[in-house]
């Protein structure tokens, strides 16, 4: 692809298309949190059910479709691939909407992940293929700002409304499918490839399998450690966003709107940490400075959140819990610096796999945890702070592989060749 050093209107377009296309599954995989009861009490679900509805059943999907996601959009383009998403996405919507069982409800949800699977990996294909590469970083936090819209309105907003009766869930849903289908009808109508070519040679070269594309992608020990920090920054606010976040500081004597409004504070940490970091990281030329400033954030953040009671507090805590994930985003870029133009989307979904997988993982293991430690019929404060101390501490193994494991890449591509001045001397010899 060229590398575009300037802003079209063709370009932009397709990008903010994607952006909300992102904006819509986001929203699509964390408003099930605010219904939660309703939710539960519609479908006579227990705690655990309900984690798995809400998280696993959608998470797993959603990062087992990572990798193959990358290779689909190599394959038949963005365009395809983005509204395949954004139809399987409306369509479950509305069958969710009018689910009045377990089964059917985890079947449509299963089918919402699966859709989801290809809204973030289409987003930053359009970034580099559409925008400019001079400040890659600030574009992806920006891009990742518009995201976070979604999990916001999720949260206190639409906590408020549905508290005062105006809506219930099904028409909730029943809105985000209208909404799906005439997305689809603007990515049908205004996305497109991009086919441009970069320089006045075409190299032509035989496709790779994608065995040997997979084989290539897991032998690289730093791919590893980047998606496994990502993984460890950001699950814990996934996990407080869908599941048991909002109980948790009703458990410590807050109120329902009050735990709400902390989530959406949380969403702000990260919708300003993203595009703050990332021009930042450009800025500086650097990204593992700003991947360990994180990395503390997320556990200082999840730490405070577990033990603290002042309202303040709280709120400073969640802040820094958001802040501290949209480091993720960060790693996002310095992934995409450990490989080549072909391996790109790869790379970047198998990090956005860790991701999901972890969070999928780990919704069901907090959820048991928390049907063992309870003595009563529902989880006491005591619990919470037992289980939820196990998540800060996982949380805090990123402060090591940021600092330990991480290689600096001075945002550029480590997988390029660099003409050394050694090189030019034994040219010279010759």
């Amino acid at each position: 692809m060229q590398n575009i050093e300037r802003f079209t209107l063709k370009g932009t377009s397709v990008w903010l298309i994607c952006a909300i296309f992102f904006l819509y599954e986001f929203l699509l995989r964390t408003v099930v949190g605010t219904f939660q009861h309703p939710i539960m009490y519609d479908l006579n679900l227990s705690s655990i059910e309900f984690s798995f509805l809400s998280s696993t059943v959608y998470l797993a999907i959603y990062g087992i479709m990572q990798v193959p996601v990358g290779f689909i959009v190599d394959r038949i383009g963005l365009k395809k691939t983005l509204l395949l998403g954004c139809v399987i996405c409306a369509l479950s919507s509305i069958g969710f909407a009018y689910s009045y069982g377990y089964v059917s409800a985890a079947f449509f949800r299963f089918l919402t992940g699966f859709g989801s699977a290809f809204g973030f990996i289409c987003l930053l294909v359009s970034v580099y293929d559409w925008l400019p590469r001079k400040h890659i970083a600030l574009l992806i936090g920006v891009s990742q700002f518009i995201g976070t819209m979604g999990p916001m309105i999720a949260a206190g907003p639409l906590e408020v409304i549905a508290d005062q009766g105006d809506i219930d869930w099904r028409s909730v849903f029943t809105s985000l499918a209208i909404f799906g289908f005439i997305l689809s009808l603007f990515i049908a109508y205004f996305v497109s490839n991009n086919h441009e070519k970069s320089g006045r040679y075409i190299v032509l070269k035989r496709p790779e399998s994608i065995l040997k594309s997979l084989k290539r992608l897991a032998s690289k020990p730093q791919a590893w450690s980047i998606a496994l920090f990502s993984a460890l920054v950001y699950f814990s606010l996934e996990y407080l966003s869908e599941n048991e976040g909002k109980i948790f500081l009703v458990s410590k004597g807050f109120s329902s709107t009050f735990a709400a409004f902390m989530i959406t504070t949380a969403w702000i940490g990260y919708a300003f940490g993203c595009p703050f970091l990332g021009w930042l990281s450009d800025f500086l030329s650097r990204r593992k400075p700003l991947l360990i400033l994180s990395a503390f954030s997320c556990t200082l953040g999840m730490t405070c959140i577990v033990y603290a009671n002042h309202s303040y507090v709280i709120t400073i805590a969640f802040f820094l819990l958001g802040f501290g994930a949209s480091g993720q985003s960060i790693a996002f870029v310095m992934m995409s610096e450990q490989f080549k133009k072909p391996y790109l989307a790869a790379s970047l979904s198998m990090n956005n796999a860790m991701i999901a997988i972890l969070s999928s993982i780990n919704a069901p293991i907090l959820g048991s945890v928390l049907e063992v430690l309870k003595t009563t019929s529902v989880p006491q404060l005591s619990d919470y702070q037992i289980a939820f101390a196990g998540l800060a501490a996982v949380v805090s193994i990123s402060i090591i592989i940021a600092i330990f494991l991480l290689k600096e890449t001075y945002c550029k591509s480590v997988a390029d060749f660099t003409i050394l001045s050694s090189e030019r001397a034994q040219v010279k010899q010759n």
